[in-house]
């Protein structure tokens, strides 16, 4: 039986949830499978129902790592980078004095991918298997808007350099663009770029009537759900100050939803979001949401907001609305623009501008009829992201990965 270690730094957000989808993958009856990750994480609520099927390994940071590990920087980044690869380095090291592990996986390898690339694999010969995230050196060259930039040329060229790494088998992205990119490429190693849809969490069904009630949400109203780790690049103070203008209709309200960065906590506590939460048109629910309460909030919701500002990469609650029939109100940049152009499948608008806000708004209030089409679209453009997709596709990545090795 083989033996698999799974390798994630970041405890927060949606990683704790993307690695049990990846953890679910794996053929349990052929593998052992080894978590590492911090001590947050291999003891996260998300683990709870597979929390008997997998051996945890915590990772014991310093304070110099910890640091290093919450600088965003632009230099912090790069740094980040190689103290994440020297973290797996040193775990790796550490795990096979007294284990032998047959394969590697690293859910979330935009931690440490440049790092990777320039110091190579710190697991020796050891296959491994990769997904990809943040990848943006290609959006030029498929038609992404973003702004542009100015390492691109040296990120294309690590990454090529990451795929000629022989002990790297798969490198699987949720970006649709890049392995269109890559697909177009000559060079072999790209074949090792696979798409990986990303999925859609699984809600069991409750009724309008019963999921507003539970919320506090009126019946006559329409809802929009602003879901997911709560940031101002999420385009949030816009949002609602685009509410609190006279054009904007009384009968629109706003969810605000998922655990808040400190901007936004400060923005909550400004006058214009108390008086429109005073007045029962911003309803806040914080904090981290499991999955029964992610039902309440996406059907008590008409739209999703998802008019994010510099926001580039893709989007788990763009899939999570389309599958779950919410119109999804898209900013016009990165991935999810470049999604909502091609399949038609979101209301663009630009989320600095109050006049562009309030006009998707007022189209949504009055129920424009071609509102349906546009949510048509978008089911049909996310059919394919179901977790059994997902399950099917990480699990033959693992297992070509351990055939091409002997393993």
């Amino acid at each position: 039986m083989k033996t698999i270690l799974i390798l994630e730094i970041s405890d927060t957000g949606h990683h704790p949830r993307f690695l049990r989808h990846v953890f679910e993958s794996i053929d349990q009856e052929a593998a052992n499978v080894l978590i590492a990750g911090t001590r947050d994480l291999v003891r996260h609520s998300e683990l709870d129902l597979v929390r008997d099927r997998f051996t945890p390994i915590e990772i014991q940071l310093s304070k110099t790592e910890e640091a290093r590990l919450n600088d965003f920087s632009r230099i912090g980044l790069i740094r980040r980078q190689f103290c994440v690869r020297n973290i797996y380095a040193r775990l790796w090291r550490e795990v096979i004095r007294t284990r032998q592990i047959d394969m590697v996986i690293v859910p979330f390898a935009d931690d440490c991918l440049d790092a990777l690339a320039v110091s190579g694999s710190p697991f020796g010969r050891t296959p491994w298997v990769g997904v990809s995230m943040r990848t943006q050196f290609h959006f030029s060259k498929v038609g992404v808007i973003a702004d542009k930039r100015v390492d691109a040329g040296v990120r294309a060229v690590l990454f090529r350099r990451l795929l000629r790494q022989p002990s790297l088998k798969v490198l699987l992205t949720i970006d649709p663009t890049l392995h269109h990119f890559a697909r177009h490429r000559q060079e072999r190693e790209f074949a090792k770029v696979q798409y990986l849809p990303d999925p859609c969490e699984s809600l069991d069904p409750i009724g309008r009537k019963e999921a507003r009630n539970s919320l506090g949400i009126p019946e006559d109203c329409k809802a929009i759900l602003v879901y997911g780790m709560l940031s101002e690049r999420k385009g949030i103070s816009h949002l609602i100050q685009a509410l609190s203008v006279p054009e904007c209709p009384e009968t629109v309200q706003v969810i605000l939803a998922g655990s808040q960065d400190a901007d936004v906590k400060a923005l909550l506590e400004s006058p214009v979001a108390a008086s429109l939460i005073a007045s029962n048109r911003l309803h806040v629910v914080s904090g981290y949401l499991p999955n029964s309460h992610v039902a309440q909030l996406v059907y008590a919701s008409d739209a999703m907001w998802i008019g994010y500002i510099d926001f580039y990469t893709m989007s788990g609650v763009l899939v999570l609305a389309s599958r779950n029939g919410l119109l999804s109100i898209t900013t016009q940049q990165g991935i999810i623009g470049y999604l909502s152009r091609v399949h038609g499948c979101g209301i663009p608008v630009d989320p600095r501008s109050q006049q562009s806000i309030v006009d998707v708004l007022q189209r949504i209030a009055i129920g424009d009829p071609n509102l349906a089409r546009v949510a048509d679209n978008a089911r049909n453009a996310f059919s394919n992201h179901s977790h059994a997709e997902f399950y099917r596709i990480v699990g033959d990545s693992v297992r070509t990965a351990g055939d091409a090795c002997g393993a």
